[in-house]
């Protein structure tokens, strides 16, 4: 996900209002829900982490789909049995890092995805979350699940995720940040169709998305 700011931009984004408070019905009916295994290299406060993964379970609600959240605490001491197993249709790894691995400090996370657009794994950069936090003066907890949304939706939406707004937007502006205060940074409804299409094993899959590699 790559982050920009503009203090003087002084334009009124209506197609990003209108956009980010879509929320689409469950495809069938059923609310699908996906689980999420967080490993917190960071050691992010415990307040702040469990804040933070409220903020994305809301984004996610918005979207009509749930999210199962499972702290994976790391070392010989991890005795989790939900943390030690292949994964399952449906489960992901969240894993924040203390420092971020790109060139640029403008991007705030990475999901990996495969030659088909699909992936599990995504990383999320704490450092530059916390910075960003204190430059902008955001909440950090809301930062930090407006981010993780991000990047569990690159692993849903597969390669071609990033859209003109909302809460796949690339790159994140005055306009996308006052939303993201307003708490109105949400997925569009095509999104949210997409992801449910996805969870449920419907004909709209990310083998249509072509494109590989790590997405930002």
């Amino acid at each position: 996900m790559w982050f920009s700011f503009r203090r003087n931009l002084g334009l009124v984004s209506i197609v990003l209002l209108w956009g980010t408070t879509a929320a689409a019905s469950d495809v069938d009916g059923h609310r699908p829900e996906i689980t999420v295994l967080v490993y917190d290299s960071a050691r992010t406060s415990p307040l702040v982490l469990e804040q933070a993964e409220r903020e994305a379970s809301r984004i996610f609600s918005g979207a009509g789909i749930g999210i199962a959240w499972v702290n994976c605490p790391k070392g010989p001491g991890n005795t989790e049995k939900s943390c030690h197993h292949p994964l399952n249709s449906g489960e992901f790894v969240l894993h924040i890092v203390p420092n971020g691995r790109t060139s640029t400090d403008f991007v705030f996370g990475l999901s990996f995805l495969d030659e088909n657009g699909a992936g599990t794994y995504c990383d999320i950069f704490f450092n530059r979350i916390e910075e960003a936090q204190r430059d902008l003066g955001t909440s950090l907890p809301r930062l930090l699940g407006a981010v993780a949304a991000h990047e569990l939706g690159h692993l849903l939406l597969g390669s071609h995720a990033h859209s003109s707004v909302g809460i796949m937007t690339p790159r994140w502006e005055q306009e996308t940040l006052s939303s993201l205060n307003r708490g109105s940074l949400l997925f569009t409804r095509e999104q949210a169709f997409r992801m449910q299409a996805h969870l449920h094993g419907s004909d709209l899959s990310l083998a249509s998305l072509s494109g590989t590699g790590e997405h930002q």
